[in-house]
């Protein structure tokens, strides 16, 4: 039997033109979109794009398939994981540590409704979620709270930053950018659980 799949055409993403991080947060944006298993095709001429798709296919749990340079750009395969589990011993101590605290940390705050966020902050990967966290850190800032993304915005491991006020939500999305984090999107919390974006 032939497989469907392997006929399909791969969807692209175009980001040439675009510097880091955005790229990055084009490809991450996309890749949710599309299934287990389902490629995506990504054009780039950001030179610093080879190194960070590789770090970040990794710290994803995403598989860059290929990658070559054609007319003065790039080309990247990328097949969509099941997300990041850590390669040795200590990463998936270290990832599983962090999914139990910000698991721990989301029940509290179904025990206490009235402290709940209502905005959260969305990240290309863990890894930069948690660098975020120490920059802020670094700089005093501390009006958010690490929590586990809800499987309703990604349905594998991963973290978000949740806030009380749009205010504070969009004034740290926007410092994040300034300082080349890749940031993805900010939610709102609703009812229904379907996260709506408003950036």
């Amino acid at each position: 039997m032939e497989n469907s799949s392997v006929n399909k055409e791969i969807e692209t993403v175009d980001t040439r033109g675009l510097f880091c991080p955005l790229p990055l947060t084009l490809v991450s944006r996309k890749l949710k979109e599309i299934p287990v298993g389902a490629r995506l095709k990504v054009l780039a001429d950001d030179r610093a794009f080879k190194k960070d798709i590789e770090i970040w296919s990794f710290e994803t749990g995403n598989k860059l398939i290929e990658f070559k340079e054609e007319n003065n750009y790039y080309v990247a395969i990328i097949e969509r994981g099941k997300g990041f589990k850590g390669e040795s011993i200590i990463d998936k101590v270290k990832f599983i540590s962090l999914g139990v605290k910000l698991h721990f940390i989301k029940h509290l705050l179904d025990l206490v409704p009235f402290n709940k966020p209502k905005y959260l902050l969305t990240f290309v990967s863990v890894a930069e979620g948690i660098r975020a966290d120490k920059f802020l850190k670094e700089k005093n800032i501390n009006n958010y709270i690490m929590l586990p993304v809800p499987k309703e915005i990604y349905p594998h491991c991963g973290l978000v930053f949740g806030f009380k006020s749009k205010e504070d939500a969009l004034r740290i999305y926007d410092l994040l950018k300034e300082n080349k984090f890749a940031v993805e999107d900010i939610h709102l919390i609703d009812k229904e659980k379907k996260y709506p974006k408003i950036t």
